[in-house]
């Protein structure tokens, strides 16, 4: 339950390794909701409530859901996913300084190791920018996507929780996060994306569920759903919720 949002309500699945699945529904319904009960953001009250590769995880904070190699993309690029005001390098560590080893050193943070990983992750996505190492506010939408959507990616994570991946950018940038999403499951990761975007989903997603006022349908494989049933489903709550 939360206290200003949309109750999650008798919510149960599973995602195995190299699959991506997804889950529809309109804006407030518990996606938000879900991602901060996946993502470690809001934590449980029993820690089997989420397990990770076996290991009970529902008391875990994000951090240690991370160490447990997972990853976490908000849809809330700026104030969420990176600080606005600190360069491309610099939010690195806001992520990844407490899981990636190379990154600190006899306790000091390794800005030149940083400024390498940003540097990749700029030139395998494309993160196109006027200057080197710019605050991450300097970016287009879809250009500060690509990095965030890079910097989890480039952890080669085993699971990817994603939500909304391509909220609000250009269908360049949409055609290469969604590429990525689909390369990386093919490499074994297991991903969850949340969306609003129902091509998106047909795209990229094996299984699909939807989510209404805080309920979840069972998963279907994705050439078993048309999208007039995910439309009716996400206008009134399902009866078969999970």
């Amino acid at each position: 339950p939360t206290a200003t949002g949309v109750d999650l309500i008798d919510i149960s699945f599973e995602l195995t390794p190299g699959e991506i699945i997804a889950v529809a529904g309109i804006a407030g319904n518990g996606q938000n909701e879900l991602f901060a009960a996946l993502s470690g953001e809001r934590l449980a009250r029993s820690p089997e409530t989420i397990c990770i590769f076996g290991r009970a995880a529902g008391t875990r904070g994000i951090t240690e859901r991370r160490r447990m190699d997972a990853d976490f993309i908000s849809e809330d690029r700026l104030g969420h996913g990176t600080a606005p005001e600190l360069t491309l390098s610099d939010n690195i560590f806001v992520t990844r300084a407490k899981t990636d080893a190379e990154l600190i050193r006899r306790g000091m943070l390794q800005k030149s190791k940083a400024v390498q990983v940003s540097e990749r992750i700029r030139n395998s996505f494309d993160v196109r920018s006027a200057v080197a190492d710019p605050p991450a506010r300097a970016l287009s939408g879809g250009n500060l996507q690509k990095y965030i959507v890079g910097r989890a990616v480039d952890r080669m994570p085993r699971l990817l929780i994603v939500n909304q991946p391509t909220w609000g950018v250009d269908a360049g940038a949409a055609a290469h996060i969604r590429k990525t999403l689909v390369a990386l499951a093919r490499d074994g990761t297991a991903i969850l994306v949340i969306s609003q975007d129902l091509d998106e989903i047909y795209e990229v997603a094996n299984r699909i569920a939807v989510l209404c006022e805080g309920r979840l349908t069972a998963f279907y494989p994705a050439d078993q759903l048309t999208p007039e049933q995910i439309g009716i489903w996400m206008s009134e709550a399902p009866v078969d919720a999970a």
